[in-house]
């Protein structure tokens, strides 16, 4: 099997920095598990008898241009449907489409995409142990954070907190990523990898803060990120929030959680003040981490459902109308943003040409 993965996000070199080592991890356990895997940010270059792109965000347009060039099934990483919901253009290619995958396991998704025909899986995010593994070393710092400050509502309450903390009880914290100057650190990206966990093995308690968005409950958004299993698989004592979502995941002996700002702290302190403790619950998050959350079991689970999902997709007629071609032909040619009012356009026009024709 050749599955090419269409992923031109990563042609931003900051996204590749930050995201590219997790992708370049996935697809090296697919080729162990004799898969031959292609990667590319170039349409030209697409390849294969499986088309893997996304879609959200403004990428509609590349991934229809994609779905032309490539005549076979195609699988979508999308955007939280909670986030982003292209029902209009789902409907028209479900046909193409074999699924559709996010970390995200909140219902909404599964609803959202059953209501255009698309199976929808939550695949969540996993941490390649070749890279991110314990290590006797200095600790350098008393805590540590590589994340976006920016990103989405609800960070700020937590942030605060510990600037506060942090600066009350003289301690040495190394943060990175973007809008961390307005607190008085310096932007830096750290590229995901090997400097990321010397950095994590160099901390004594590592802090992870998802957004509020991120865990808004079962119904809505359940999105961890691939930070809580990179921390966890390098063997570090993780602080972070979003309990009843890290729960899917990891037990409370193994990953410490609080959803206040106030408790937060007070477990960061606790961690940070008792080794054997800490030490403890990093080994036994990596413990969890290697039995469950390996990208090798992840591209396992990926070939499964691959090979679940192949026979529905070989019945499906590929047949197209001339409408529906038309509508395909916008959506790789046009912005999303205007898509919606050119469907309007054209649809007013239609009919008022079969009322005419009628006349």
């Amino acid at each position: 099997m050749k599955i090419c993965f269409y992923f031109p996000f990563l042609s931003n070199p900051q996204n590749n920095a930050i995201f590219g080592g997790m992708y370049r991890s996935f697809f090296e356990e697919l080729e162990n598990l004799r898969i031959e895997v292609t990667f590319t940010t170039l349409l030209e270059e697409i390849k294969g008898d499986i088309l893997v792109t996304n879609i959200g965000g403004g990428w509609e347009k590349q991934a229809a241009k994609a779905m032309t060039i490539f005549n076979g099934p195609v699988i979508l990483y999308v955007y939280n449907a909670y986030l982003n919901f292209n029902r209009l253009f789902l409907k028209r290619w479900h046909s193409r489409i074999l699924f559709a995958y996010n970390p995200d396991y909140a219902k909404l998704n599964f609803e959202k995409y059953k209501s255009v025909n698309i199976p929808y899986f939550d695949f969540p995010f996993g941490s390649d142990e070749k890279i991110f593994y314990p290590f006797a070393c200095k600790k350098k710092y008393d805590i540590s954070f590589l994340g976006n400050a920016n990103s989405g509502s609800g960070r700020d309450k937590y942030i605060k907190e510990l600037i506060d903390y942090v600066c009350k009880n003289n301690l040495n914290v190394f943060l990175a990523g973007a809008g961390w100057d307005k607190y008085g650190f310096p932007y830096r990206i750290i590229t995901h990898g090997k400097d990321t966990n010397t950095l994590y093995n160099e901390s004594k308690v590592c802090i992870n803060i998802h957004n509020d968005r991120q865990y808004l409950g079962i119904d809505k958004e359940m999105d961890a990120n691939n930070r809580l299993f990179d921390l966890a698989m390098a063997g570090c004592c993780q602080v972070s929030n979003g309990e009843q979502m890290i729960s899917r995941y990891f037990e409370k002996d193994e990953i410490a959680t609080a959803d206040n700002a106030d408790e937060w702290i007070k477990k960061i302190d606790f961690y940070l003040k008792n080794e054997k403790e800490r030490d403890k619950r990093g080994e036994n998050a990596r413990n969890r981490a290697l039995k469950e959350h390996t990208w090798n079991a992840r591209a396992k689970y990926f070939i499964q459902l691959i090979n679940q999902q192949l026979p529905d997709y070989s019945s499906r007629s590929q047949k197209v109308s001339l409408f529906n071609s038309l509508f395909r032909c916008i959506d790789r040619k046009l912005p999303p943003l205007y898509l919606m009012k050119e469907i309007r356009i054209i649809r007013f026009t239609l009919i008022k040409l079969k009322l005419y024709n009628k006349k």
